[in-house]
C-alpha cells in the first residue's frame, strides 16, 4: 500500500476512534439502563406494548423529516460558502418545523376520535427524535464532529438520571421512560445550540434564499423517504407479527433480545458513519476500488470476531442483566447476532448509491427484500415463534447482499480477501457451540481462544494502524 493508502486508512481509523468514544461511551449508559427497566417493569407484556410504542413513534421521524437531514449532511460537507450552508439548513429546518405542527395537530385530532394509549407520548417522541436527528446531521455536516460526539453522550447522561427519577423515584413506568426520552432530546438540543448556534449562524426566515438549494436536496432526499418507509416496515414488522400470533408477553422477551444485540448495531452505526464520511471523500479518488475492499475485509474479518464472541460474553452475563420474566430471550442472542451482521454488510454497500448520489437505486432492493420478509413472516412466526423470525430477518438480508454487491459494481468494485474464510470457520463453529451446550466455563474459554486466533491473524500493518489511530484520540 502507497503513502496516500496509509493516510487514508490512518484517517479512517482516527475517525472511527472518534466516532467510537462517543457512540460507545453514550450507548454504554443507554446498555445500563435495560436491567434497571426490567427491574421495575415486570411485566414482559407492558414491555411489549411500549416497544410497539416506540416503533411507532420512530416511524413517525421520515414523515416529519422527509430525509432531508441525510440530503443535507451530504451537501453540507461539500458547501464552501456560507450562503449555501445557510440555505440548506434552513430549508431543512423550516421543513421539520412545519411538519411537526402538522403530526402535531392530526395527533391531537385522533385523540378526540380514538382510545389509543399512550398516543401523546409517542407523538411528542416522535418529533423530539425528528429535531435530534436534524440538528445532529447539520452539526455532522459542517463538521463539528466533537460537538456531535459530546451531544450523544449528555443525552444518553439525560436519560439515565431522568429515567432514574421518573421511573424509580415517581415510579411512573412506562410513562416514565417517555417522559425521560423526550425531555433529555429537547435539553439536548439546547445543548448543541449552545455549543454549535445552528440557528445564529445558518437559519434565514428568507425563502429565496432556500430556493435555490431547495430543489437539488429535494432531488438527494425525496428518493430516501418512501426508502424509510420501507426500511421501517422491513425492521419492524416483525413485531406486529410476534404480538399477533405469539402475544404481547413474547414481544416483551424480543424486545429485551433487541436492546442486546442492539450492542452489535451500535458497533454497526459507529463503522457506518465513518465509512458514509470516508466514501463520499474518497469516491472520486483513483484508488477508489482499492481502498473500499481495503475498509470491506477488514470489517468484515471484525465482524465475524464480534458476532462470534458476543452472544458467549453476554450469555455468561445474562442473569444478573435480566430479571427472570425475560431470561428465556437468551436462548435467541446468536442468532440474532448473525442478522445483525448481515444487516451490517448491507449497509456497506448502501454507501455506493449515496457517493454517486443515486439514492433512488437503494429502492428496489429494499422492495425485493421486503416482499421476502413479509411473506416468509406470515408462514415461519406462527409455526416457528421468534426464532422462524429471526431466521427469516437472516434470510431478507442475505438475499438484500447479494443484490447490492451485484447492484453496486457500477459504483464501486469490491474483492473479497481469502483471509476471511478464518473469520467464517470461526463464526460456523461458535453457532454449533452455543446451541450444543451452556456451560459458563466453556463460553470463557472459547472467547479467549477466539481472540488470541483473530488478533494472530490480523495483518501487523493494520493492527498498529488500528491501535495507533486509538492511542492517538486517548492522549487528545
Amino acid at each position: 500500500m502507497g503513502a496516500s493508502g496509509i493516510s487514508r486508512g490512518h484517517k479512517f481509523v482516527n475517525d472511527l476512534a472518534l466516532y467510537a468514544i462517543g457512540n460507545i461511551g453514550s450507548k454504554l449508559i443507554t446498555f445500563m439502563l435495560v436491567p434497571f427497566y426490567t427491574f421495575f417493569i415486570t411485566d414482559p407484556a407492558e414491555f411489549g406494548y411500549y416497544d410497539i410504542c416506540l416503533t411507532v413513534a420512530f416511524g413517525m421521524i421520515p414523515l416529519i423529516t422527509l430525509q432531508l437531514h441525510e440530503g443535507g449532511f451530504r451537501f453540507l460537507m461539500e458547501a464552501g460558502e456560507l450562503q449555501r450552508k445557510q440555505a440548506i439548513v434552513s430549508f431543512i429546518l423550516r421543513t421539520v418545523f412545519l411538519n411537526s405542527a402538522i403530526i402535531l395537530f392530526i395527533g391531537l385530532v385522533l385523540g378526540q376520535y380514538m382510545e389509543i394509549k399512550y398516543l401523546g407520548y409517542m407523538i411528542m417522541f416522535g418529533i423530539a427524535q425528528a429535531f435530534i436527528d436534524s440538528w445532529l446531521q447539520i452539526v455532522r455536516g459542517v463538521g463539528l464532529i466533537k460537538v456531535y460526539v459530546a451531544a450523544g453522550i449528555f443525552n444518553s447522561l439525560l436519560i439515565a438520571l431522568l429515567s432514574v427519577f421518573a421511573v424509580a423515584v415517581l415510579e411512573w413506568g412506562v410513562p416514565g421512560i417517555f417522559v425521560a426520552n423526550i425531555s433529555a432530546r429537547f435539553l439536548t438540543l439546547v445543548y448543541l445550540e449552545f455549543k454549535a448556534g445552528i440557528v445564529r449562524k445558518y437559519f434565514s426566515i428568507n425563502r429565496w434564499t432556500c430556493k435555490e438549494v431547495s430543489r437539488e436536496l429535494v432531488k438527494y432526499s425525496l428518493p430516501l423517504l418512501p426508502l424509510s418507509v420501507l426500511w421501517w416496515i422491513l425492521n419492524n414488522n416483525g413485531v406486529f407479527f410476534i404480538k399477533e400470533f405469539l402475544g404481547l408477553e413474547e414481544n416483551g422477551i424480543y424486545a429485551i433480545l433487541a436492546k442486546f444485540t442492539g450492542i452489535l448495531y451500535v458497533l454497526v452505526f459507529i463503522f457506518y458513519q465513518t465509512w458514509q464520511q470516508n466514501a463520499i471523500e474518497q469516491y472520486n479518488s483513483p484508488e477508489r476500488n482499492r481502498f473500499f475492499s481495503a475498509v470491506f475485509n477488514n470489517y468484515f474479518y471484525l465482524l465475524c470476531f464480534f458476532v462470534a464472541v458476543f452472544p458467549f460474553a453476554l450469555r455468561i452475563n445474562y442473569s444478573w442483566l435480566v430479571s427472570q420474566e425475560y431470561y428465556s430471550s437468551s436462548q435467541y442472542l446468536f442468532a440474532n447476532s448473525v442478522f445483525m451482521m448481515c444487516f451490517a454488510l448491507c449497509s456497506f454497500f448502501e454507501i455506493g448509491y449515496q457517493c454517486s448520489k443515486n439514492t433512488s437505486g437503494i429502492i428496489p432492493g429494499v422492495l425485493i427484500a421486503m416482499t421476502v420478509n413479509i411473506a416468509g413472516n406470515f408462514y415461519c412466526v406462527p409455526l416457528f415463534g421468534i426464532f422462524g423470525l429471526i431466521a427469516v430477518n437472516i434470510l431478507t438480508y442475505v438475499v438484500l447482499l447479494v443484490y447490492r454487491v451485484v447492484d453496486t459494481r457500477k459504483y464501486m468494485r469490491v474483492s473479497f480477501s481469502p483471509r476471511n474464510i478464518v473469520g467464517l470457520c470461526v463464526l460456523s463453529v461458535a453457532g454449533i457451540l452455543f446451541a450444543v451446550q451452556e456451560s459458563t466455563v466453556v463460553d470463557v474459554i472459547f472467547i479467549i481462544v477466539t481472540a488470541i486466533v483473530f488478533y494472530l491473524c490480523i495483518p501487523k500493518n493494520n493492527r498498529h494502524a488500528f491501535f495507533e489511530g486509538f492511542m492517538l484520540k486517548r492522549k487528545r
